[in-house]
């Protein structure tokens, strides 16, 4: 992405170091995250995470008081957010046990 401040594109390395289920920052559901060992910073938000030439997921924040430390989205949660949207024209939500 484009940091605040730059004009370049900017390319971060970063290596999962924990998969969790968490609540996003812009939603009161919670789904499920990769933390990465990148720092997200303003500007770089919404890119995509690469293994080998596949998007593996979409950076999406990072902790305030934290250095290094940030989350994707995984590619399987984008998709299904994108096929009910393609389906029914809106989020139409996961399903839920209850508890």
């Amino acid at each position: 992405g484009y940091p605040t401040g730059g004009d370049n594109l900017s390319v971060t390395v970063g290596v999962v170091s924990r998969v969790d289920v968490q609540a996003y920052s812009h939603s009161s559901e919670r789904f499920l995250t990769l933390q990465i060992d990148a720092a997200i910073n303003a500007g770089n938000s919404g890119g995509p995470a690469l293994k080998a030439g596949r998007c593996v997921g979409i950076a999406f924040e990072t902790l305030d008081d934290a250095e290094n430390i940030g989350y994707l989205i995984p590619a399987a949660v984008v998709a299904r957010f994108l096929d009910d949207l393609r389906s029914h024209g809106e989020y139409t939500r996961w399903c839920s046990l209850g508890f």
